[in-house]
């Protein structure tokens, strides 16, 4: 397992969200399907921004994704973020 430094709270990702700016989020899927999670920029990668992916995480399970501090994540609202440091 893991070992995480919670860096904030959680929060729903109905909505784009840059999780104030984090660069390592862990991401939980709360809800009872699997759900798609979209990391998107909102710079270029010639402007220091991130690749844009999508991912898909199983219902009940968790991920840590490394981004870029200005791309955002989005899913639906069952699926939360936390920013983290890994440790």
């Amino acid at each position: 397992m893991t070992t995480i430094k919670l860096l904030g709270n959680s929060t729903g990702l109905g909505v784009a969200n840059n999780i104030s700016l984090a660069t390592v989020v862990r991401v939980v899927n709360t809800d009872s399907t699997e759900q798609t999670v979209t990391v998107a920029n909102t710079r270029g990668p010639e402007n220091d921004g991130g690749q844009s992916g999508s991912v898909v995480i199983e219902a009940g399970s968790s991920e840590i994704i490394v981004k870029k501090p200005t791309d955002t994540i989005v899913s639906v609202a069952a699926v939360k973020a936390t920013a983290v440091a890994a440790t």
